[in-house]
């Protein structure tokens, strides 16, 4: 492939986004008549219509949507790569907007926060702590941290953690008022069990259990549901029924004696954490730079 046709290839992709000669003319800085001429002579290289003409539009035709399905993906990165080599003559700058639910800020981002702003003191980060799914694209977020198993398909996806392991916990005073403790599955139904909700769910969270190859999901039943999981930590701490939570949000509660485990060996670890972003926007500096920070510090066992 030649220069000529690289270059008449970018033209016929601007005319085609303009779907207009003149608008195309107008960005190119050249004649209606010379964009033409050179349109027609890469169809005539080709030996396809790639544009439909009519006195009132353009547009492409079967063959030139098919060529434009890889010339614009492919002019874009082309266009990206150009414009961090530029950026990398500049001191990274701007802001990174990320959403995540709160043990994934204490856990993964907030213990790398003080050495990412030592290294780069000109980026800011906005960080919204959501128990629920937000779609990062429509509300301005670069990404998000989430299990593995709720990130959409389309999205780049970085592990952070391999695995992240819950308890289920209550508090000394609620198991003084709540005898037996429970040792299998079936004895939560006679406990008070605090229910978790997402935000974006009209469904109740159910408690993963495993041993033994013997799977169960298990309702909780309590007469308290709450959608954040602080807040059930709180409750849990209260006596007011057993919690079942991230293991890294009560290790240093249970240390202290404000609450103890039940049913560890039912407990499966759940799917780790992933850092996730759109597969096709630009990546901006500031936003790069937090996921090679991330990328470095990622735990490659249990998170």
């Amino acid at each position: 492939m030649d220069r000529i046709i690289l270059r008449d290839l970018a033209v016929f992709e601007v005319v085609a986004r303009h779907q207009s000669f003149t608008s195309a003319a107008a960005e190119l800085g050249i004649s209606q008549s010379a964009l033409s001429y050179t349109v027609s002579q890469l169809e005539q290289r080709l030996g396809l219509a790639l544009l439909a003409r009519t006195t009132r539009r353009v547009g492409p035709t079967e063959a030139g949507q098919r060529l434009l399905a890889t010339l614009v993906p492919a002019f874009s990165d082309i266009g990206d790569e150009l414009q961090a080599l530029q950026e990398l003559r500049t001191e990274v700058s701007g802001t990174v907007r990320l959403t995540m639910v709160p043990v994934a800020y204490d856990t993964l981002l907030r213990p790398i926060l003080a050495d990412f702003f030592a290294r780069y003191p000109h980026v800011s980060v906005e960080v919204s702590i959501d128990e629920g799914t937000s779609d990062i694209v429509a509300n301005g977020f670069d990404g998000g941290i989430r299990f593995g198993t709720l990130v959409e398909k389309d999205m780049v996806v970085m592990p952070l953690t391999q695995s992240s392991p819950v308890v289920i916990v209550g508090a000394p005073a609620y198991f003084e008022s709540h005898i037996p403790a429970p040792i299998t599955p079936e004895e939560l139904k006679a406990h008070r069990c605090i229910s978790y909700r997402y935000n974006t769910s009209t469904r109740l969270y159910r408690w993963m259990l495993e041993k033994e190859g013997n799977k169960i999901e298990f309702k909780s039943n309590g007469p308290l549901v709450l959608n954040d999981g602080a807040a059930i930590r709180s409750a849990a701490i209260d006596g007011l029924g057993l919690a079942y939570l991230f293991a890294a949000m009560v290790q240093a509660d249970i240390k202290a004696g404000y609450l103890q485990p039940v049913l560890q060996d039912w407990l499966p670890d759940l799917p780790g954490f992933s850092l996730y972003y759109p597969s096709r926007r630009r990546t901006a500096p500031a936003f790069r730079a937090l996921i090679e920070t991330m990328r470095a510090t990622a735990l490659p066992s249990r998170g």
